[in-house]
């Protein structure tokens, strides 16, 4: 899945986070046009995959945080597809060494009052996140592990 990927938008990605680093605002939420939003989306698999490539606790929360504004956003009003998505980010933080409740209460303190962070946070609670119940697989490539969806 990460080689089908469009990385075009990583930069501007990038920057939304960087803005968020201090808080996410509804101003900055406010400004957020359509390419933010497939950035943001893109850029959060892309680099929740390459954070278990490498180990890297950055790149999650990074990948993580771009997901978080995403739905935040109102992109995507529904809640189950924040933890299908999310589900990915949660696994990927068993296998590199973090607690997923910690990871994901840190992101959703980023994130303005809403039910976003509310159900980001309990979703890092859960003991019962297996990819395969969120309908994905962990494949191995050439380049190393990526996800591919059962959907």
């Amino acid at each position: 899945m990460l080689a089908q990927m469009p990385a075009d938008g990583d930069a501007g990605a990038e920057e939304i986070i960087q803005l968020a680093r201090g808080g996410v605002t509804d101003d900055l939420l406010g400004c957020l046009v359509t390419r933010d939003f497939a950035a943001l989306s893109w850029y959060s698999a892309r680099q929740a995959t390459m954070a278990l490539r490498e180990g890297s606790h950055e790149r999650l929360r990074c990948a993580l945080l771009a997901e978080a504004i995403f739905f935040a956003a109102g992109r995507e009003p529904d809640d189950r597809m924040l933890m299908v998505s999310m589900a990915v980010h949660y696994y990927v933080a068993e296998q590199i060494g973090l607690v997923p409740a910690d990871l994901f209460d840190e992101i959703a303190s980023y994130l303005p009052d809403g039910p976003w962070p509310d159900l980001i946070r309990w979703f890092g609670t859960r003991d019962d996140v297996i990819l395969e119940a969120f309908a994905w697989q962990l494949v191995e490539t050439p380049d190393g592990p990526d996800f591919v969806s059962t959907l």
